[in-house]
């Protein structure tokens, strides 16, 4: 694997935005398709976040931790953070434990990975519905399916649908999950997307090692189904607070997350400051600014006027 990985080329843009003229150059000398390929990736990034790129490396010097510190990266950590915490306690607390359900364990156990198949639906269904609608969708179908199968179980003895929505809220927390890595690369920029991801996969994990905590050992207990239920339909709220990226160019800066469409808060607003910076000031229309005037002009208005004698 180390040998398999160490073959996979570096991201041409995160290449661009770090000033790594030489290995450009490298990949460009490779073959006719990657050089044609190459500036292609290069035409669509531009050459004014080049030349803006490179002044700002050659005078500052910014760190990661000041990048994270921005409020819109900040949110996006807690809030794909939280999706991931949330989907791994449903998913692998229904994986665990799907013979709980009432029906023989040899059958539970195919129903379960026969209920994956239509995953494999998700890259042609992100194709014509964003990735803010569909991960709200599936989080809200598969926290309902979790609480309907909590209260068909106390009320009625039907483990067959107890089983059908459980496999159900599995099916749907597992396309969040598929979603959600491409989402979370989608949302944070280039210069910390790695940190960001990384963060965001930690959290993911976290809730796989807390399912030992809450891991139904008779049945299904109240708090656990609850938890399975309440965690992803939470998630889906939050996902109003995040931006559509579908269709959108990846952010390369902190800058650019502020661009990409999403809604706009009093609460946000209030709580984020505008920076001073004049990279972010808004461009003055053509139409608007003042034409410089001739140098011969501009050398007559500087010259004193003249002083009257005192007899007038």
């Amino acid at each position: 694997m180390s040998l398999w990985a160490s073959s996979i080329p570096e991201s041409p843009r995160w290449l661009l935005l770090n000033a790594r003229w030489d290995t450009l150059e490298e990949y460009q000398n490779r073959s006719p398709e990657d050089r044609e390929s190459l500036n292609q990736i290069l035409d669509i990034v531009g050459n004014d976040l080049q030349k803006s790129r490179e002044k700002k490396i050659s005078h500052e010097s910014y760190c990661d931790f000041i990048h994270m510190k921005s409020p819109t990266i900040m949110l996006r950590i807690c809030i794909m953070s939280y999706i991931g915490l949330a989907s791994a306690l449903t998913y692998y607390g229904i994986c665990f434990n799907v013979g709980n359900f009432g029906l023989n364990i040899y059958l539970a156990q195919f129903l379960s990975g026969l209920s994956e198949m239509p995953s494999l639906l998700v890259p042609f269904l992100l194709g014509h519905c964003g990735r803010r609608p569909f991960s709200m969708l599936s989080l809200f179908l598969s926290g309902s399916a979790c609480l309907l199968s909590l209260l068909i179980s106390k009320f009625y003895d039907v483990p067959v649908l107890v089983m059908t929505l459980a496999l159900m809220g599995k099916l749907c927390i597992q396309a969040t999950v598929f979603v959600s890595l491409l989402y979370g690369i989608e949302l944070f920029p280039t210069a910390i997307r790695q940190k960001c991801v990384g963060l965001v996969n930690l959290w993911y994990r976290v809730g796989c090692i807390l399912n030992a905590v809450v891991v139904p050992r008779q049945g299904i207990p109240l708090v656990a189904m609850l938890l399975y239920g309440s965690g992803p339909i939470l998630g889906a709220g939050l996902c109003l607070l995040l931006p559509e990226t579908s269709g959108e160019p990846l952010p390369d800066t902190v800058l650019d997350c502020g661009t990409q469409p999403g809604l706009r808060l009093q609460l946000l607003s209030c709580c984020t400051r505008q920076s001073p910076d004049p990279a972010q000031e808004k461009e003055i229309p053509f139409l608007k600014r003042r034409p410089e005037q001739p140098a011969h002009l501009r050398e007559k208005s500087t010259l004193s006027k003249p002083e009257l004698p005192d007899s007038l």
